[in-house]
């Protein structure tokens, strides 16, 4: 015999309360769809500021690397250009400021920064720069001297909460050298080729001074970096066939690659600037370490010579000798990088 199924009383009673509502039940709370955390800035462009020195096309030999940073980063679609503020540094400010218009064109705006070392009264560039972190956090990319940064900061030390990153272009390990036949083979000390200074840093170090107190926030991307990717004369005719934004570069950059060519014996010259770029557009471009910065006197290069001052890293934090702070020190570039930023300036539509 089978059983008949009845319903338990209590979901009568329910469905009952539901065929003819009760009050008491649309009180009940409802369970609403499981929220999972998630950052929705993880799917969002990265938010960048650029200052630049740039000088592609000035007359005499001089670097066209801001140049080359900023057609890479503009290229990028995973990265928002929020601003970009001009400085002095490669050239005169007249200069660098008329350049970096015509590079980014209305891409992104471009801000007129300081004309020369410890600059502390506003500029354009410095209230756009402190506007735009107070609406949400950046990192910036320092491609030239720190003089922006730090007027910047002096002003308005809170904003300092709102740096992801600060991405600079200088320093190094104590006692190395800035010369192009470093490591070559029969090299001597007094070879072929100038020694180079640590541009950025030489123009304004009381700027620079004052942006390593950030300390953690602070990454260096210095020579011994740079010097392992070389544009060669071969990838300057690849842009150059390219056309476009890469065939103009290789235009401008005519009168730097016959300086290393002619003085530093090297066929081709080290993008500094887009090494920084590089590692702003994926940080594991770069092996990297934490360490003590600061500013001094480097004995170890010149001895008892009175050498010009040097922002050197190595030690801890709070130890004897001017440790500044701690920043994290990018000496290594992974293989290929060279090829994989030529590439993406090969693949740069016209448009861009």
């Amino acid at each position: 015999m089978m059983m008949r199924k009845t319903l338990p009383i209590e979901y009568m009673y329910l469905l009952l309360l539901c065929l003819l509502g009760s009050p008491a039940l649309a009180e009940l709370p409802v369970a609403g769809p499981v929220v999972v955390a998630w950052d929705e800035r993880q799917a969002l462009p990265k938010r960048v500021w650029v200052d630049a020195d740039a000088a592609c096309g000035v007359p005499g030999r001089v670097d066209p690397d801001d140049c080359f940073a900023l057609v890479y980063l503009l290229s990028r679609p995973d990265i928002e250009i929020v601003g970009v503020s001009t400085v002095f540094g490669n050239a005169p400010l007249e200069e660098t400021d008329r350049i970096a218009r015509e590079i980014v064109g209305g891409a992104a705006p471009v801000y007129r920064g300081a004309a020369g070392p410890g600059a502390v009264s506003p500029t354009p560039a410095t209230d756009a720069l402190a506007q735009a972190l107070e609406d949400e956090p950046l990192t910036i990319l320092a491609l030239g001297p720190l003089t922006n940064l730090g007027a910047v900061f002096a002003a308005g030390p809170s904003l300092v909460g709102n740096v992801e990153e600060v991405v600079a272009v200088m320093g190094k390990r104590e006692g190395h050298l800035f010369h192009p036949a470093e490591g070559s083979a029969g090299a001597a000390f007094f070879g072929h080729g100038p020694i180079f200074t640590d541009f950025n840093f030489v123009q304004d170090p009381d700027a620079a001074r004052a942006v390593m107190a950030l300390s953690s926030s602070v990454t260096l991307i210095p020579y011994e970096a740079a010097r392992q990717v070389t544009l060669t004369s071969e990838d300057m005719r690849a842009l150059a066939q390219r056309g476009g934004i890469a065939g103009e570069l290789v235009l401008l950059s005519e009168g730097w690659l016959a300086f290393w060519q002619e003085m530093a014996g090297i066929d081709g010259f080290y993008p500094f600037d887009l090494v920084a770029a590089a590692y702003v557009g994926n940080r594991e471009a770069l092996t990297c370490r934490r360490t003590g910065v600061r500013i001094g006197a480097d004995r170890r290069a010149y001895g008892p010579l009175p050498g010009p001052l040097a922002l050197m890293v190595g030690g801890l934090a709070g130890t004897p000798g001017g440790v500044l702070g701690e920043v994290l020190y990018c000496d290594q570039v992974v293989e290929g990088l060279v090829d994989e930023l030529v590439g993406a300036l090969l693949t740069i539509d016209e448009s861009d």
